[in-house]
């Protein structure tokens, strides 16, 4: 299961939809162990500051009309489950209920707020 929102089959059940040029991002979580052999832990209050603004996108908005009637798609290369790099300064962020019955938190922002695609 990629996010609390997969299910068994890899289906993506996100219960909002992103509109205009907006996304939602599920958070990758910070990592528990610095150095190269992981042998430092860092306390659960401070693994915070280490987040490298990774995630999940859930859902992307279509893309919107500036104020001339010019319409701005979204890129399509911004397509649900894609792996990201965000602005992790971004203020806007709520907890969602999971397909597993836990509440996990999800980033919301807009597509310029994302900074690249992160391809394997």
């Amino acid at each position: 299961m990629k996010t609390p929102w997969h299910d068994e089959c890899g289906n993506l059940e996100f219960p909002y939809r992103a509109i205009l040029d907006r996304v939602f991002i599920f958070p990758s979580p910070p990592p528990e162990r610095l150095g190269k052999e992981k042998l430092i832990e860092i306390p659960t209050q401070f693994r915070k500051y280490y987040e490298k603004g990774k995630g999940t996108l859930l859902s992307v908005g279509p893309g919107y009309h500036d104020g001339k009637g010019v319409w701005h798609p979204t890129s399509d290369q911004l397509s649900l489950g894609v792996e990201v790099y965000y602005d992790k300064t971004v203020p806007w962020g709520f907890h969602v209920l999971g397909i597993d019955g836990e509440e996990h938190f999800v980033v919301l922002c807009g597509v310029s707020d994302v900074y690249g695609v992160i391809e394997e």
